[in-house]
């Protein structure tokens, strides 16, 4: 027959043993949940989701282009008509691409910020050779641009260099709006932006680059047609007010209440006045 202090101590053993495998339980359920979470935050980005970003850089850039004048109807027709597209499937992509470069290469980060709260690196971006061959560059770019510490004017006249100007040797830039003046920032900037265009031109081969260029060159002539009826109603209505107020110059008009107003042209006679 066991003793009250044998009790009392397989009593204690079995409490340990019970708090050993809560303990156990727990640390299990918690590398569970630490796996889980390292799974979510480095879960690769699908193809179809680089594109999606792309493209709707492409085409919010496309619509501010296209309101500033750096891309107008003519450029979104002669792409339909003629298969001239450099202008909207090189040279829009290649800007959207340089924006990301320039929001990334200011940032810590150590890929590229396609979103507020989204980030690209070789960790989780797409398990394909296509963009394996894609983001290795880019990420060597961003880094390159960072060393060149733009300054804020700098990067807003590199928009209308990107879309109107040759890039072929510093001279291109002689008339435009670029505020240095240095030979060798102007070579370098234009060779980013020919690797740019060059990386562009390569993936406009896929069937799937084309194919959302085309959707894309439909959204901006839609736009393109948009915007012009806006500007010819204003100008119409514009034109209306100055005939109508043109025309005011020669005759009464009767106010609501019934009093007439005497033309700007009719001179008051001397008796009516008080």
């Amino acid at each position: 027959m066991k003793t009250n202090q044998e009790k009392k101590k397989l009593g204690d053993d079995d409490n340990n043993d019970l708090r050993i495998k809560r303990e156990s339980s727990l640390n299990m359920k918690l590398v569970s949940e630490q796996s889980r979470t390292l799974r979510k935050a480095i879960q690769q980005y699908k193809p179809v989701q680089i594109w999606d970003w792309l493209f709707k850089s492409c085409e919010v850039n496309g619509r501010i282009l296209l309101r500033d004048g750096l891309i107008n109807i003519k450029d979104v027709e002669e792409c339909i008509k003629t298969g001239n597209c450099k202008k909207l499937g090189i040279k829009l992509p290649a800007w959207s691409i340089l924006q990301c470069l320039l929001i990334s290469a200011k940032s810590d980060s150590s890929g590229l910020v396609i979103s507020d709260d989204l980030e690209l690196t070789r960790i989780n971006s797409p398990r394909d050779k296509v963009f394996e061959w894609f983001i290795g560059p880019l990420l060597i770019i961003k880094e390159q641009i960072k060393k060149l510490q733009l300054d804020v004017n700098e990067e807003i006249s590199l928009r209308k260099l990107v879309m109107e100007h040759k890039n072929e040797k510093p001279d291109d830039w002689d008339n435009s709006d670029f505020p240095s003046s240095d030979n060798v920032r102007k070579a370098q900037l234009q060779a980013i932006i020919r690797r740019l265009q060059g990386i562009v031109a390569s993936m406009s081969r896929i069937p799937t680059f084309r194919r959302r260029i085309r959707n894309l060159v439909k959204i901006l002539y839609i736009e393109a047609i948009q915007a012009s009826a806006s500007s010819n109603h204003i100008g119409g209505i514009t034109q209306h007010i100055h005939n109508k107020n043109s025309s005011a110059g020669t005759k009464d008009v009767k106010d609501r209440d019934g009093t007439v107003n005497v033309s700007a042209e009719k001179k008051p006679d001397i008796g009516d006045m008080v």
